[in-house]
């Protein structure tokens, strides 16, 4: 005899007919009640439901408009540099807003490191000695302030015009010779990467002579420092450092050896006082002579034969 097979159909009408029998088992009011929280669950899932996908579709659609703002923006980034020396600005300027192009052109206008890729990228360039700090004040608006190195002298070499801060460290550029600098000629090395220190005890003892001549009254007729000879490199019998003057007929004051390294000649305040003292008698530094020697006599120059 066949054995029976209960069929799904079969199944399904007795779990329905047990269900049926657990509902009936409730009043009126449980079935009110269970049906109420029945509902109020669906709906809390629904309402959940809806809020995610409503909060992501919100979100994308703040973030796309943040982010068409921001881009139109990016044009229209500001840096100020607040505390940037009357003589960079012509000098500087493009130096400084290029080296912002990069970390604002590439930004996260959200990124919270912002002003710190600002900071790294200004620090890495000549005219800055020290980053003193980068302050966002707008959604693209930002305050910087930094320590700066400032032209000192020029420095030729090769033929090629460069700028020195005080210390001889090189600034970025190369340059047409221009007169508002003192000039040092002759230094041996060639001219560091920017921002780094020139090597050179020439180009140190160049600009010790503008620290010592700088603020001179007759400074203006003594446009270049000469130290070729440094040291007696190329002739020791010649004088190791000349003042080159204005006169276009290649003036020279003979100084001597370098600052510092006098032996048996005049000092560094005797040599100003005889400079001072022609200045004052004549009008001129050289009183008014091509060429003259101010190591030997402390109270007179003399005229080299």
């Amino acid at each position: 005899m066949a054995r029976k097979v209960k069929t799904r159909n079969t199944r399904r009408t007795k779990e329905a007919g047990r269900s049926a029998r657990w509902w009936a088992s409730f009043d009126g009011a449980a079935r009110f009640r269970a049906a109420r929280r029945a509902a109020g669950i669906m709906l809390a899932v629904a309402l959940v439901v809806v809020a995610i996908v409503g909060f992501d579709r919100l979100d994308a659609h703040v973030r796309a408009r943040i982010e068409a703002r921001l881009s139109t923006l990016e044009d229209e980034a500001d840096v100020r540099f607040l505390d940037l020396p009357d003589e960079l600005v012509a000098l500087a300027t493009g130096d400084l807003e290029a080296a912002t192009t990069d970390p604002l052109r590439s930004a996260d206008w959200t990124d919270d490191a912002l002003c710190e890729r600002i900071a790294v990228a200004l620090s890495d360039l000549g005219w800055v000695e020290a980053v003193n700090f980068v302050r966002r004040t707008g959604p693209v608006r930002f305050d910087v302030s930094c320590t700066y190195r400032v032209p000192y002298a020029m420095v030729q070499f090769d033929g090629r015009f460069y700028l020195s801060d005080a210390g001889g460290v090189r600034l970025p550029g190369v340059y047409r010779y221009d007169p508002i600098y003192f000039l040092i000629q002759g230094v041996a090395a060639a001219p560091p990467a920017n921002g780094t220190l020139w090597e050179g005890a020439d180009l140190q003892a160049g600009l010790t002579m503008i620290a010592e001549l700088g603020d001179e009254p007759f400074a203006h007729q003594l446009p270049a420092v000469l130290v070729q000879n440094y040291g007696g490199r190329v002739d020791p019998h010649a004088t190791h450092i000349e003042l080159a003057t204005d006169r276009q007929a290649g003036g020279r004051i003979r100084w001597g050896t370098a600052p510092g390294r006098e032996v048996e000649e005049n000092t560094i305040a005797q040599k100003i006082a005889l400079l001072r003292a022609n200045f004052r008698d004549t009008g001129r530094v050289d009183a008014n002579r091509r060429v003259i020697d101010i190591s030997t006599y402390p109270d007179r120059f003399t005229e080299p034969g």
